[in-house]
């Protein structure tokens, strides 16, 4: 049974473009770089910049799901918070933002999952959404004993897991399940989410077996946006048909990494500075390796590319320049068809701020934000 979204998704819809922060949870967030003002993903950080994010009226903070770091001086994202019990604190220190968990399928029974996101929903009356993940970081897996299934298979086991998730937010009399992967006899969980709808699920959508599973299950898609961005609109056309297949209407959503500062000079000048002159080039070679960027017929052009995009922002798209800038970048790419963009930045105290003050305000006055409410 697909979610509706709950609350969750009346918080994410009432502004035509959603912002949230990405993977503050995690040692370095997005940027791997090794300059010293590089993240540091201390709770007391985290929650600093969550109440500041929520007093600015920023939608969601989503988390990156991570159990090992990439190596490198920094290790990067070798320190971060589990995120469901991360979202649970980040919720009751919160009043209106959105947290997400990012769930690893095959790391979570689906029932004992299904209660622990119960839980932080009512925490955050309603403000809890599911981030689902199928696995591909095999280091990760080897490290937890676990063995990641072929490509397509962790997604028909991701199909069996959020049936009973689902189910069990949603029937009221004990029920079973049989399933190749789940087998759960008189299961029953309660409370149900809070206010008797469902948390907004959000998966990611690159290859088209991942793309029919959140065609199918989620209420909003993440896509990576790579390569040349004129061909976006086609992409989210795709997306919304293999959707309406399925008699279902979702939103688009994808990562970004933002450089703002008075000039564009200032900032094209800061992103050489951390992304190219101080990255952690050998996490980074890490990063790309683990995501098969590196395979045969891949040019040297496309892989230096992808380092710096991943250096930038764990392969994010880099929004650099002044605050005019990010807003017309932001605006094509709302024109786009893009409903939501999860943001990094290289320090999140340091450098939000500005673009809270700058930024926010413009895209107010676009049409695209309601303004801080």
């Amino acid at each position: 049974m697909p979610s509706d979204g709950g609350q969750t998704r009346v918080q994410l819809d009432r502004n035509k473009l959603s912002l949230g922060l990405f993977g503050v949870n995690c040692s370095g967030g997005l940027a791997v770089t090794t300059v010293p003002e590089r993240w540091v993903a201390s709770w007391e950080n985290n929650q600093k910049i969550a109440r500041m994010a929520d007093d600015a009226g920023i939608d969601f903070v989503l988390p990156l799901g991570r159990w090992k770091g990439y190596g490198g001086v920094t290790d990067h994202n070798a320190s971060n918070f589990e995120t469901l019990t991360w979202a649970s604190g980040i919720l009751a220190s919160t009043r209106n933002i959105v947290a997400f968990g990012t769930v690893h399928v095959s790391l979570f029974n689906p029932v004992v999952a299904a209660k622990q996101m119960v839980t932080a929903d009512h925490i955050g009356q309603g403000r809890f959404g599911l981030n689902i993940v199928c696995g591909w970081n095999t280091d990760e897996f080897d490290m937890l004993g676990v063995n990641l299934a072929q490509h397509d298979e962790r997604y028909n086991q991701g199909q069996e897991w959020i049936d009973v998730v689902t189910q069990a937010w949603s029937s009221d009399e004990p029920f079973d399940y049989d399933g190749r992967f789940y087998q759960v006899h008189q299961t029953e969980i309660h409370p149900k989410p809070y206010g008797g709808g469902q948390p907004m699920i959000v998966c990611a959508g690159n290859s088209p077996r991942g793309r029919e599973y959140a065609a199918c299950n989620a209420d909003m898609m993440f896509t990576n946006l790579r390569g040349d961005i004129e061909a976006i609109p086609g992409n989210i056309s795709t997306l919304k048909e293999l959707a309406a297949g399925y008699q279902r209407d979702i939103g688009v959503f994808s990562n970004v990494v933002v450089i703002c500062r008075p000039t564009k000079k200032e900032a094209e000048e800061y992103f050489r500075y951390y992304a190219i002159e101080k990255a952690d080039h050998d996490a980074v070679e890490n990063l790309i390796e683990g995501r098969g960027l590196k395979k045969p017929g891949v040019t040297e052009e496309a892989l230096q590319a992808a380092r710096i995009r991943a250096a930038a922002g764990n392969g994010a798209l880099p929004i650099v320049g002044d605050p005019d800038d990010v807003v017309a970048m932001m605006k094509l790419l709302s024109g786009f068809g893009i409903t939501a963009l999860a943001m990094g930045f290289t320090n999140y105290l340091d450098h939000f701020p500005y673009f809270r003050d700058e930024v926010l305000p413009r895209l107010a006055s676009e049409g695209l934000r309601a303004g801080n409410s």
